[in-house]
């Protein structure tokens, strides 16, 4: 079984009416969350994204994205700490 592209409303549409309810209602902090995001704001984005899953803790797709922002932030810091040995 392969991934499909499909509308917003029925990815809502499998949501139990308490997890759709939470979505619908952080809705607009999430999309600033991932436009912020795509910006590379990831910080500033991980701190909405947190703030969507708090909100609603059956939202996956926020902790999702909350957990990517994190890693990549680790990541960057591990990379920015490590001594480079330029000629």
């Amino acid at each position: 079984m392969g991934w499909q592209l499909c509308d917003l409303d029925e990815v809502f549409d499998v949501d139990p009416l308490e997890i759709k309810a939470g979505k619908l209602a952080t809705l607009q902090l999430f999309a600033e969350a991932l436009e912020i995001y795509s910006e590379g704001k990831l910080t500033k984005a991980g701190r909405l994204f947190a703030e969507c899953w708090r909100q609603n803790q059956g939202d996956a797709v926020s902790k999702i994205y909350w957990e990517r922002c994190q890693s990549t932030l680790i990541n960057r810091t591990k990379i920015k700490d490590r001594p480079h040995n330029l000629p």
